[in-house]
């Protein structure tokens, strides 16, 4: 297994946990905060796919998602490359308000792009300089995994805090 189709399977499988009975959630439970500071499941959906965006468009040299494809106009937000809610204020999170379809829909358009620069990953890449956070550049085997890890931290905490919400119940969805 090459590494691109790797790192797919990766994604897929956090994905499987993602979008378990995603689009089954109701707004309420989109929106529940459950302690009055933490992340609703929205939230973190939304915060989880702005973050891959942002690296892949990075690491290819292509615009993202959010501006290119108008998606910022379809949360209600402006077309700020680097909004994706780091720093985000408890109030800001409370005042996020996408539908469980449109975060579906961005998660795919986000998904489809980053499958294609996986699958145009070879051998000579792992050295490539790509952009870092900041104005350094680090090596493209660096920035990957961060990705990745960031992707599958924040599915985890979207399936933990589904059960918070959801109760046993979550699991039978879907």
């Amino acid at each position: 297994m090459d590494s691109g189709a790797l790192l797919k399977d990766l994604l897929d499988r956090n994905e499987g946990y993602v979008l378990l009975g995603f689009a089954e959630l109701t707004d309420a439970e989109l929106r529940e905060r459950v302690t009055p500071d933490a992340n609703p499941i929205g939230w973190l959906m939304w915060h989880m796919t702005r973050v891959q965006d942002r690296a892949v468009a990075d690491m290819v040299g292509i615009d993202q998602r959010w501006i290119a494809d108008g998606w910022h106009a379809r949360f209600g937000m402006g077309a700020d490359p680097e909004q994706r809610g780091n720093g985000d204020s408890s109030d800001q999170v409370a005042a996020f308000t996408a539908s469980a379809e449109v975060l579906v829909d961005y998660y795919a358009a986000v998904r489809e792009q980053t499958n294609a620069f996986l699958d145009g990953l070879d051998a000579d890449d792992p050295e490539r300089q790509v952009p870092g956070f900041g104005a350094a550049t680090v090596a493209l085997a660096q920035r990957v995994p961060g990705l990745i890890l960031e992707t599958v931290q924040h599915g985890g905490q979207i399936a933990y805090v589904r059960g918070l919400v959801q109760g046993d119940g979550w699991q039978k969805r879907g």
